[in-house]
């Protein structure tokens, strides 16, 4: 069964009230987005707190799912604006990486930082513009997004990919993404120049105007590759990335995502798998353990 598919069935189960259902899903996420907010905020008990609010909000809020958004994604995205909010409020500073810095943190102080932020309200947070239009945009633009990346992962082509996730996910600038990737600035000018071609081609051809009528917001391609995770690895990916099983093209994409463009949903994710790794090592030794004395305590 497909992520989509085994999603609809989650969903279709909690909107029929399936408790046991709800709880696989509170089993399934509540470590990954725990990490998350871990490393978002100081405090332990703020931390759960806001795990706690995440998952109250998304059930509160089930009947207006988007079912084109994964439920992981979904989860994150809410989180995420409780951990916003919960700075907001508190004023408190967070250890950030490269997305922080470039990307509108709640230390910058700008109020278009927050123009795209899901609001706290999970229904909120995914309530469509009113406007037709911007709706229309953002679907074709999604779609544009994911066929472009979509491509530079079948191709291999990781060094297109690294630079697109640095412009378009974490909006720094040129000169910024040329020195941590090592290259020549007119190499990321060309490659960007090619993408945003190839992504009002996409927009142009959805309403099916020439290219030179589209128009592609920087602040809207970040918020659209950031709220439908357009480039994130799979789970099973970051599984084999752990094992150490990927090939060295992918690994060293893979590492890039997690290390150096610092995304801070799949870093949770990362983390959660790093603990069930371990956890069954423990239960494995456990076991072993078991095992090798269980005859000391037979009957005489």
């Amino acid at each position: 069964m497909s992520d989509t598919s085994l999603d609809k069935h989650i969903l279709d189960e909690l909107c029929k009230g399936n408790t046991d259902t709800w709880s696989r899903v509170v089993e399934d996420y509540q470590s990954r987005l725990l990490h998350y907010a871990q490393a978002r905020v100081k405090q332990q008990a703020d931390a759960e707190d806001l795990v706690q609010e995440t998952f109250i909000s998304f059930i509160r809020s089930v009947h207006q799912f988007r079912k084109e958004t994964r439920l992981e994604t979904y989860l994150f995205i809410i989180l995420r604006n409780k951990v916003i909010d919960h700075y907001r409020t508190k004023r408190h500073r967070s250890v950030c990486l490269l997305q922080d810095v470039f990307c509108g943190s709640p230390d910058q102080g700008s109020e278009d930082a927050w123009r795209y932020v899901p609001a706290a309200d999970a229904s909120a947070t995914w309530r469509v513009a009113q406007d037709e239009q911007d709706v229309l945009q953002r679907r074709a633009l999604t779609a544009g997004l994911k066929d472009m990346v979509g491509h530079f992962k079948k191709a291999k082509n990781f060094q297109n990919l690294k630079i697109c996730e640095l412009l378009f996910y974490s909006n720094i600038t040129n000169a910024h993404a040329a020195k941590i990737l090592a290259v020549k600035s007119n190499a990321i000018a060309v490659a960007k120049h090619r993408a945003l071609k190839q992504l009002k081609h996409a927009v142009a051809a959805y309403y099916q105007l020439p290219d030179s009528q589209s128009d592609v917001s920087d602040s809207l391609l970040a918020e659209i590759w950031e709220s439908q995770r357009v480039s994130c690895p799979k789970r099973s990916t970051l599984g084999a990335f752990l094992l150490e099983t990927l090939e060295p093209e992918w690994f060293d994409y893979v590492d890039f995502h997690l290390t150096t463009l610092g995304c801070h949903f799949c870093r949770a994710s990362f983390k959660d798998l790093q603990l069930q790794k371990t956890q069954e090592k423990n239960t494995l030794f456990k076991n072993r353990i078991l095992a090798s004395t269980v005859g000391f305590f037979a009957e005489p």
